[in-house]
């Protein structure tokens, strides 16, 4: 892979559908591009090539851009990664690239592509979707609270335990009741979370599951991040969602956690102001959420 070379000729690229066989190349690539996005963790990469839409830029034998889609919900997907080559000329790889992963996702029933990027580290890629079709849709903010009190302990009539592997129907239920489709997490990722998250609980109404929260931890327990806090809408309005949130800043007290971080989108206005009578605060640090249509772009860019 000639990372440090003259100015490529991107009209010698050729795009084609990555397999599991690409995952040595595709790694490296991310490894080492200095443009690159990265919303996947390493980890994570085998099972990407495996299953999720992804296509590649390849010269010869050589690759020289990927562009790696998630898993569908519906009829959306996100974006969760592409790396260029770092002398490839940027936007003619882009010409090259995006409009056969947009094929591609089309081809596979997918009518909305999703990208959120760090606003900072990003900033080579983002103008340049928006140049091509992609639409700002929302903007997610950072939250994070210092000093473990509560303002209140909510609905006491709502029991909150924790979860269990048998929970997994009637969360996935609150989830998709919860959230935008574009937000929904599947059982690929709530499965796994009830049994790894270091705390994943439920909250019960008169022995029905009614919502649900789970965090990660971070720096040996010092940063506790909520991952996901949700509460069926027809109980909504009852404090449930404040004894959930209760119960998981408890939690992050019992473990000696110096703060909890969440995130949420800026419309949210309701939300918001649970974080901050919680008291949650604004870090500053924003990520650009963009949006592209595909049934809109019937021909390739």
């Amino acid at each position: 892979m000639r990372l440090f070379h003259h100015s490529l000729d991107i009209s010698h690229a050729t795009p084609r559908q990555a397999t599991p066989t690409d995952l040595t190349g595709v790694s490296r690539l991310f490894r080492n591009s200095m443009r690159r996005f990265m919303g996947f963790s390493s980890e994570e990469l085998p099972t990407l090539l495996a299953s999720a839409p992804t296509m590649l830029l390849v010269a010869d034998s050589e690759l020289w851009g990927a562009a790696i889609g998630g898993w569908r919900t519906d009829a959306i997907i996100w974006l969760r990664g592409l790396a260029l080559v770092n002398s490839l000329p940027v936007d003619a790889a882009l010409d090259r690239l995006l409009p056969p992963f947009h094929v591609l996702l089309r081809s596979l029933g997918v009518g909305t592509l999703y990208y959120a990027g760090d606003n900072t580290a990003d900033a080579w890629l983002q103008a340049r979707l928006q140049a091509r079709g992609y639409v700002r849709d929302t903007e997610v903010v950072v939250y994070e609270k210092r000093g473990m009190e509560v303002p209140s302990q909510g609905n006491l009539a709502v029991r909150v335990r924790r979860a269990e592997v048998a929970d997994l129907t009637a969360v996935l239920a609150v989830d998709r009741a919860c959230f935008e489709p574009q937000w929904i997490k599947d059982e690929g990722v709530i499965g796994p979370a009830i049994c790894e998250s270091p705390y994943f609980v439920v909250a019960e109404l008169n022995g029905a599951v009614v919502g649900y929260a789970f965090v990660t931890q971070h720096f040996g327990g010092r940063l506790v991040h909520l991952v996901r806090i949700a509460v069926q809408p027809p109980y909504q309005g009852q404090a449930i969602g404040v004894r959930l949130l209760a119960d998981v800043v408890a939690y992050a007290r019992s473990v000696g956690a110096e703060s909890m971080t969440l995130n949420t989108q800026l419309h949210n206005i309701s939300a918001q102001r649970l974080y901050e009578w919680f008291g949650f605060r604004r870090t500053g640090e924003r990520q650009t959420v963009l949006r592209f249509d595909l049934q809109d772009q019937q021909h390739p860019l």
